[in-house]
């Protein structure tokens, strides 16, 4: 379920796209194999704050998953898992400058208030436009 929520717009500056994977059996040995992303089929567009962990809030990370080093925060949502990843797309005009996918190792729901979700994401990979 897609909510509107009480979080404010300012610090949602960037537009991210949210994908999930398009998952195919292997026929040889029965292993699902990820063949390609595709976007949600409901608005995988968002706006979103993506905030690089510091100090105690990356200590504490690391304890809870290894290899979480970004928080991305995205308006309330429950359609979210950690099978998914994030693409960011930082534009210049009409031009792409830089594509960056992470990989999303947890979602935190914040229940008390229902105004966002947390999605804890492993470093970005940069790419050239296209997909890893």
């Amino acid at each position: 379920m897609i909510r509107q929520s009480g979080i404010k717009a300012g610090p949602l500056n960037q537009r991210i796209t949210i994908q999930r994977p398009v998952v195919r059996v292997d026929p040889a040995s029965g292993e699902p194999l990820v063949d390609a992303w595709e976007d949600l089929p409901v608005d995988p567009v968002v706006w979103a704050a993506i905030e690089t962990l510091k100090g105690m809030e990356y200590l504490a990370s690391a304890e809870f998953r290894a290899g979480v080093t970004t928080r991305i925060r995205v308006r309330w949502r429950d359609d979210l898992t950690s099978a998914m990843r994030v693409l960011f797309r930082l534009m210049k005009g009409d031009v792409l400058v830089r594509e960056t996918v992470y990989e999303i190792q947890s979602v935190l729901l914040q229940y008390q208030s229902m105004s966002e979700v947390h999605l804890m994401c492993a470093d970005g990979v940069i790419t050239e436009g296209g997909q890893p």
